[in-house]
């Protein structure tokens, strides 16, 4: 995790300027399905806010009450210029702590999988316990299982971890969490295609 966070922080604003004029369709596609289903007022943690575009700030825009985490202090830097409205926290993520039923939804887009696999069900058992009944978590994973680290990602060191399709829904299924939706989806970056697990899942008594 310390070199997520490194790498994050030096990359922070060549990867904000990559990514935003490239903007992922299923990404948004489900951020939008998940904001027809939240009212403004409610509230919403998101877990990997980078630097707060674009899906902060359509959080923001929607009139939720917005928590947006990252462990790169540079991206929340960024985030801070960004979406001003939001409460901003500079943390690893597994070091959170809420109350019970704390969030109405709470989101990790591109997040989830820079955890080391023994984290990644931990982290769903606090998601779990933070959301309200009849809460709703939307994330993304990679597809593959274990570790893989990339010495190379726009130009910093990188590291990310999975479990699998089948590990992502049983992690869920295990901590109480019931499984919405989900797919494997195939976005087009730069003529490169990327391949992402995306969940959407609901808290149950």
């Amino acid at each position: 995790k310390s070199l997520v966070e490194h790498g994050y922080n030096a990359i922070a604003p060549a990867y904000l300027a990559w990514y935003v004029p490239r903007p992922s369709t299923t990404r948004l596609r489900y951020l939008h399905k998940l904001l027809t289903l939240l009212t403004p007022g409610e509230r919403v943690l998101e877990l990997g806010c980078g630097a707060g575009v674009p899906c902060t700030q359509a959080l923001i825009n929607h009139g939720l009450n917005v928590t947006g985490v990252d462990i790169s202090s540079a991206q929340i830097a960024l985030a801070r210029e960004h979406v001003p409205q939001a409460t901003l926290v500079h943390a690893d993520m597994m070091s959170l702590s809420f109350e019970p039923g704390t969030f109405d939804a709470i989101v990790a887009f591109y997040s989830f999988f820079h955890l080391p696999q023994e984290e990644q069900e931990m982290m769903v058992g606090k998601i779990s316990r933070w959301l309200k009944k009849g809460g709703r978590l939307l994330f993304n994973s990679i597809t593959d299982e274990g570790d893989q680290i990339l010495e190379d990602w726009l130009g910093a060191k990188m590291f990310w971890s999975g479990l699998g399709v089948e590990g992502n829904i049983n992690i869920l299924k295990k901590n109480g969490l019931k499984v919405v939706e989900d797919e494997v989806a195939v976005d087009v970056v730069e003529q490169e295609e990327e391949t992402f697990h995306w969940v959407l899942a609901l808290k149950q008594d």
